[in-house]
């Protein structure tokens, strides 16, 4: 019975909600597909080295360039067959604001709650997926249409205001 009880108490702690809304899906803006839809632009590399601290990878990060990153599960049960999506994110590119600096602070994570239990709770099957990008103002976009279209269960913005009140009005 011990055995049960430990993966219901899992269960419960692992549970998320993925929302698929396909009539989101056919509105995907085509201007932004044609940005993300080169496969061989998308980097990615583990979030969290086997100790559980920052893994050194993320340092082959550019640091030169802002872009999008996911953060995706990954189980590595059926490769590239199971992913889920957790968090779509944007790094501008300033004076002290890039793609690899965004990224790296997310091992670390403190004040929001919501990436804390991320990484508390699926931490070692965490990986970053990154586009680098230039100019901020395509950035905001691709980020926004994004968020907007898939609705990742870590991320607390939904651009959209009518996408936004629907999610909070039907969400379970």
């Amino acid at each position: 019975m011990g055995e049960i009880d430990l993966v219901g108490a899992n269960i419960a702690l692992s549970s998320i909600q993925f929302i698929l809304n396909t009539t989101l899906w056919d509105s995907f803006n085509p201007k932004v597909m044609s940005i993300i839809s080169q496969p061989q632009s998308w980097r990615e590399v583990k979030l969290l080295a086997p100790d559980g601290k920052s893994n050194p990878q993320l340092r082959t990060i550019p640091n030169d360039k802002g872009g999008i990153y996911l953060i995706l599960a990954k189980p590595n049960i059926l490769p590239e067959s199971c992913l889920y999506l957790m968090y779509i994110g944007r790094a501008h590119i300033t004076a002290d604001h890039n793609l690899r600096k965004r990224c790296s602070q997310y091992p670390t994570e403190k004040e929001r709650p919501k990436i804390k239990r991320l990484i508390e709770q699926w931490g070692r099957y965490l990986y970053v997926r990154y586009l680098p990008l230039d100019g901020n103002d395509i950035i905001d976009v691709v980020e926004d249409e994004l968020i907007n279209i898939i609705l990742p269960p870590f991320n607390d913005r939904i651009p959209n205001k009518k996408i936004s009140a629907a999610v909070k009005a039907f969400a379970m």
